[in-house]
């Protein structure tokens, strides 16, 4: 195809192209309509909600001009109208954590499904963050809340005065009555069982240096069961970081500094867990020859890492879906009062960082 040609045939595309997308995503209103069709702007609007008092000829050449035009229907007027709204707020802690992207795409489909949608923010592990979004919720007037509680061991925010259709997710909440949770003390028995099948002598623990209850019931239940087993969680190591790959890197390196003899470790979380597989690859720690380690969550990457991270599997995008659909009921049930109590069994997924 000579040069002229292709220019030619380019042009033509962005032309046809530029057309579509100015019929079709032009803010059409009703009285655009009604001046072409030649009635007024009511006769329109009861035209096209299919109202019977108008003729089905009209009806029919007025569908006709709006679709030609590419009219939509204003959303948030119908649902003024109606005094009714198919929007749900959502809001996670941090939204680049991996963990939620799953989820949110299972929160997504099944709102897509029913014909809702979501405004979703992250209150970034801060309770006055989440009480400002919360508010701005309010003001959307929003027809029920998912939500991740930030440190919600420390959080005093009273959800049921929300008046609203509301489940925490992932966690258990002492101040949300309604909530679909990760059995974090079950993640915690796992590994500490894996650990000691294993052979593994001396269990180490890193988690999270804020007031979190998954972190608090994954170390508990990791710490009772090695006691079970005739093993135990020693002081020196029990650490806590940040929740960043690199402040885990820092804080490895720093533990391995003191001469410290551990020879396998359960991470919080898996983000935490790729921060400690670099440290000991950087200092020359044999994994899991020298260190096994496990990680939780089981992200995307978690299997391709190297070694491949050992990970307590948390079925995420059911989760998302599941919460979804429950809000959506408690919604249709116009009882905002109604409450979900849940708990998701969690699953060990043994890789090459732990064999």
């Amino acid at each position: 195809m000579c040069r002229c040609t292709l220019v030619t045939l380019t042009f033509r595309i962005n032309v046809n192209i530029n057309q579509f997308l100015g019929k079709k995503l032009a803010y059409v209103r009703l009285k655009e309509i009604a001046e072409q069709a030649g009635f007024s702007v009511n006769t329109v609007s009861r035209a096209l909600k299919g109202k019977r008092d108008i003729s089905k000829e009209t009806r029919k050449k007025i569908k006709q001009i709006a679709d030609e035009l590419g009219y939509v229907p204003h959303a948030m007027a119908a649902s003024l109208r109606s005094q009714t709204s198919r929007t749900i707020g959502v809001i996670v802690t941090f939204m680049d954590n991996p963990f939620y992207g799953r989820i949110l795409q299972g929160i997504n489909d099944a709102l897509a499904k029913h014909g809702f949608q979501a405004i979703t923010w992250g209150n970034n592990e801060n309770v006055k963050q989440e009480q400002q979004i919360l508010q701005n919720f309010a003001a959307y007037r929003v027809a029920g809340i998912l939500l991740v509680p930030a440190c919600d061991l420390k959080n005093s925010i009273d959800y049921d005065a929300l008046k609203t259709p509301y489940i925490a997710i992932t966690r258990k909440s002492v101040n949300a009555q309604s909530y679909i949770a990760i059995d974090s003390y079950k993640s915690g028995s796992l590994v500490a069982e894996h650990f000691a099948k294993t052979g593994r002598k001396r269990p180490a623990y890193l988690g999270l240096d804020l007031p979190i209850s998954s972190n608090y019931d994954r170390r508990l239940g990791y710490k009772e069961t090695l006691e079970q087993l005739g093993l135990s969680l020693e002081s020196r190591y029990d650490r806590s970081c940040s929740p960043s790959a690199k402040s885990a890197y820092l804080t490895l390196t720093e533990w391995v500094k003191e001469n410290s003899t551990f020879d396998c470790i359960f991470v919080c979380t898996d983000q935490l867990a790729f921060g400690v597989l670099r440290a000991c690859k950087d200092l020359g720690i044999k994994v899991p020859d020298d260190i096994a380690i496990v990680g939780h969550d089981d992200v995307d990457n978690a299997q391709f890492s190297i070694p491949s991270l050992t990970t307590v599997r948390v079925p995420k995008y059911t989760l998302g879906y599941s919460s979804a659909e429950t809000i959506i009921k408690m919604i249709k049930s116009k009882n905002a009062e109604s409450l979900c109590t849940k708990t998701v069994t969690p699953k060990l997924i043994i890789r090459e960082s732990s064999c």
